[in-house]
């Protein structure tokens, strides 16, 4: 790869650094509207964000401080490595043979250290938080292997950018809203944001987090959502540079706002309710599987 190339890509992570915090300012502004209340300003996540990365990072006492404290950083450097290999305004990325599988094992592990840290601070709701992430994780990721097992077998590789655009077929359009509701689950929005269910838990895994640490919290939930809605429209945009650029800047504005509409009119499900709707959305899975491999 060249420096041409490479260049491209860090624009595309310093794209993602700047629109990600700006995409949630977007969705609260559309949230609060469909609501019929004022809002907050679109830059308002960013303030948050400034703010809480200038303020000390308080921890438990009886935390087990290394673990608490590190986890932050090393989910949000997992998202921010992932950047390298999905592409977002420029179509250039770090692609290699079995780069879908690392992209899959990077968003894992995010979520992953995050469990670990909510039970390295010692707070029992954190602690309930973990439990739930850790059930709700798990379904989710059987919804991700059916899509990675279904884009395998239309395409017959596991590279990603042997995947931008996919084939029009039927299984690809079953594998493709298959991944949206993975995408919607993995976002952390209603009615799947259980682990953190303020009502209940105050935040789940995330409350004892303050200052800089809680910073780099939403700002790795924040640059996940944009990571999963790039990869979407990888998936559907033409290859024409041009075109592509022209999409994605749309679709990226779009699926924010989509997105804010739909979590404003639902409201939150048990831990239960939610593995139980997921299995059964897992049969598109199969059944999206079974018909790529007839070749439909």
């Amino acid at each position: 790869m060249n420096a041409y190339m490479i260049g491209f890509v860090i624009l595309n992570i310093i794209f993602a650094l700047f629109y990600a915090p700006l995409a949630d300012g977007i969705e609260r502004k559309v949230k609060a509207r469909v609501q019929r209340r004022q809002g907050p300003p679109i830059m308002q996540t960013w303030y948050d964000l400034i703010k809480l990365f200038r303020r000390e990072s308080l921890y438990p006492e009886e935390s087990v401080k290394y673990l608490f404290l590190s986890a932050p950083f090393f989910a949000f450097f997992a998202i921010l490595t992932a950047y390298l290999i999905v592409p977002t305004i420029f179509p250039d990325a770090l692609f290699f043979y079995g780069d879908l599988i690392v992209l899959i094992y990077l968003l894992t592990f995010s979520s992953i250290i995050f469990v670990i840290g909510a039970f390295a601070s010692s707070n029992p709701f954190a602690q309930v938080g973990g439990n739930r992430e850790v059930s709700l994780m798990i379904t989710e990721e059987f919804l991700m292997a059916f899509v990675v097992g279904t884009l395998a077998v239309i395409t017959g590789t596991l590279k990603l950018n042997a995947l931008f655009p996919l084939p029009l077929k039927i299984s690809t359009i079953l594998v493709l809203i298959l991944y949206l509701i993975a995408m919607y689950v993995a976002s952390v929005r209603l009615p799947f944001d259980i682990p953190e269910a303020e009502p209940e838990i105050a935040e789940g895994p995330f409350i004892e987090y303050s200052g800089k640490h809680l910073g780099f919290v939403l700002y790795t939930i924040y640059l996940k959502r944009i990571l999963l809605a790039s990869l979407f429209l990888n998936f559907i945009l033409p290859s024409d540079v041009i075109m592509r650029t022209i999409g994605y800047i749309v679709g990226i504005i779009l699926i924010p706002i989509i997105l804010a509409t739909i979590e404003a009119h639902m409201g939150r499900m048990r831990i239960d309710q939610a593995v139980r709707v997921l299995k059964k959305v897992s049969l598109l899975g199969l059944i999206s599987w079974i018909i790529a491999f007839i070749g439909w």
